[in-house]
């Protein structure tokens, strides 16, 4: 694989895993039902840390692209090989692995969100979202 394909591919999995990766969801506790209110910010920072042992994103976008990447490069080198050019063909088939990363990250990072409302919701806190 040539060397600038292999940069582009590298950025752009880069981009691509670090947009994945920062949903910017806040979950919003609704006060007036909360029944632990004085314990709100503790349990937040508590479930969080769970909630991320529970799905880890980043390392699930990264075998998820790494998978795909692979299996991606090994096809494209077969059918580049067919029409000529091997290491062409795995470039086109490493980038078309940058979808299964994001799906991946997508899939932890509703994985987090299940399992911190979860947690919130075990320890008597009512989640608006």
């Amino acid at each position: 694989m040539k060397r600038s394909n292999l940069s582009t591919i590298l950025v752009l999995s880069a981009l691509a895993t670090g947009c994945a990766s920062v949903s910017g969801w806040r979950p919003i506790v609704d006060p007036r039902m909360d029944q632990h209110p004085e314990t709100v910010q503790r349990d937040m920072l508590e479930c969080k840390t769970l909630a991320d042992q529970a799905s880890d994103v980043t390392k699930e976008i990264g075998m998820g692209a790494g998978v795909g990447a692979v299996t991606g490069a090994a096809g494209g080198a077969a059918v580049g090989a067919i029409a000529g050019s091997a290491a062409t063909g795995a470039a086109g088939g490493a980038i078309l692995a940058i979808p299964a990363g994001l799906w991946k990250g997508y899939e932890a990072n509703e994985d987090f969100k299940r399992s911190f409302k979860k947690c919130m919701r075990q320890r008597g806190h009512t989640l608006v979202n």
